[in-house]
């Protein structure tokens, strides 16, 4: 078995306590690491938020990503050109 880790990025936020409690007991009981039970709950909210929404996030993602990488040097600015 070689399993590849995805990749993590560490990131701070405010919560809740009650929440953070409640997130605490789901990893406890389920016996998985907190942040893996943390992106099941962010994963499952985004599939909801899609839904809802008619809408998938990751093709705007890409889509953003895409259009910041097109070449700029296709255009040229005159700046003795009168409009």
């Amino acid at each position: 078995m070689n399993e590849s880790k995805p990749e993590l990025k560490r990131f701070t936020t405010l919560i809740q306590p009650n929440l953070l409690s409640q997130i605490k007991m789901i990893s406890y009981f389920t016996n998985k690491k907190l942040n893996e039970v943390f992106n099941e709950s962010i994963i499952q909210y985004i599939e909801d938020f899609e839904t809802k929404s008619n809408t998938k996030l990751n093709t705007l993602i890409d889509f953003q990503s895409n259009f910041q990488k097109l070449p700029s040097n296709n255009i040229t600015i005159d700046k003795n050109s009168k409009k």
